[in-house]
């Protein structure tokens, strides 16, 4: 169904500017270029981060227990789980 509704999009579009409307490629060009470029702005300005709240009692606690490998333990409360992976925790 998606497809459909892809293609109905880019007939529509094509009729446009067939039918003169010349400058629906330009705001549809300058569409994809503001998009892309907020994405890029908002992935420099807001990096992901590690979720560091313990499965027990949810604190921000988590460290690793050796660096490049799967473990964790809180140093809040004692948990400790040597299978437990989080992403992004090896480079804070």
């Amino acid at each position: 169904m998606i497809q459909v509704l892809w293609l109905a999009i880019i007939a529509l579009c094509v009729v446009l500017v067939v039918a003169g409307w010349s400058w629906v490629p330009w705001i549809a060009g300058g569409s994809i270029v503001g998009v892309l470029s907020l994405w890029v702005l908002i992935s420099v300005f807001w990096p992901a981060a590690p979720d560091r709240r313990c499965p027990r009692c949810r604190r921000a606690g988590l460290v690793k227990i050796e660096r490049g490998a799967p473990g964790v333990r809180c140093t809040l409360c004692g948990f400790c789980d040597e299978n437990l992976h989080v992403a992004y925790l090896d480079e804070w």
